[in-house]
């Protein structure tokens, strides 16, 4: 079996943390003459052989012979790729950046299949949501990539959502309307609900469940909740979104840590604030509305 040394790569340094205020920020901190897509495909294309080293390195796999040329071909078909995407008016985008990097992950998966390299043990949540990833070498988010890819991918995440859905103003005529004493919870997870209702109740709310768009519609077509909070992993939870900003009602977004362009998205449709998971949860109390 291989050891660490074999791979000749150091371990990945970890990126500064960069939190979004909200989503135009994205854009003011980058060079206003900067291409998002060019800055895309240039960051992508860079940070390609880094992260299979640093992946190979973590599981103690040698490289097999010829790996430079399987490096080579892989991070020729992600240029390719990633330029025929992002070709592509942003409508017609039918999948990210991030996803075109993982199947790229293809050369070198398939390279060590055929060395014989056993492969990587994987969690099963990680096994099911890239089941052709046999030694875990797709990243999971665009911050294993390195800052820079990082923000590219993010404003290339803003400038979809503004061009497929486009940000809702808010209706300020609503924010002195009467409210009912509820928080609306746009999801269908029981284990979410049962953390949420006992947070909620102590502040003296009820706790209401959207679960479909018919319930969202009712839910806003009359006296309007005092928060409503989006579970973006739920189908409906743009939509959600738009409308509750649009009624102008405070919307708090939540979903997966590793999933930044849905927290960078809620933003830019309206969500007062996009956090993740574990976070939401952890400032659940704080971020309810104070019961007079």
């Amino acid at each position: 079996m291989s050891t660490r040394g074999a791979v000749g790569a150091e371990r990945p340094r970890q990126w500064a943390t960069f939190r979004l205020a909200s989503a135009p920020r994205i854009l003011r901190l980058m060079d206003p003459e900067m291409s998002i897509d060019r800055d895309l495909v240039t960051t992508f294309v860079a940070a390609y052989g880094p992260v299979i080293d640093a992946a190979l390195h973590d599981r103690l796999i040698s490289p097999p012979e010829g790996w430079s040329a399987v490096v080579d071909e892989g991070a020729a078909w992600l240029q390719r790729a990633l330029t025929e995407l992002l070709d592509l008016p942003l409508d017609e985008q039918r999948r990210s950046p991030l996803e075109v990097f993982q199947e790229a992950m293809r050369f070198p998966t398939d390279a060590l299949h055929s060395a014989g390299v056993e492969p990587a043990p994987r969690d099963e949540v990680a096994a099911r949501a890239l089941p052709g990833d046999l030694y875990g070498l797709a990243p999971a988010s665009s911050r294993d990539l390195g800052e820079d890819a990082w923000r590219a991918h993010l404003a290339w995440g803003v400038q979809k959502a503004q061009a497929v859905g486009g940000a809702r103003p808010r209706n300020e005529g609503h924010t002195e309307a009467v409210r009912r004493p509820a928080v609306a919870l746009v999801g269908t997870d029981l284990m979410d609900r049962s953390r949420i209702e006992p947070v909620v109740a102590a502040g003296g709310l009820a706790l209401e469940v959207w679960r479909n768009p018919a319930a969202i519609e009712a839910g806003l077509g009359s006296v309007l909740p005092v928060l409503v909070l989006v579970d973006l992993t739920h189908p409906a939870a743009d939509d959600a979104i738009r409308a509750a900003a649009a009624a102008g009602v405070r919307t708090i977004a939540f979903g997966p840590h590793v999933d930044d362009i849905a927290l960078v998205r809620a933003r830019s449709l309206g969500a007062d604030d996009a956090v993740a998971r574990s976070r939401f949860f952890k400032r659940l109390q704080e971020l309810l509305p104070k019961q007079a």
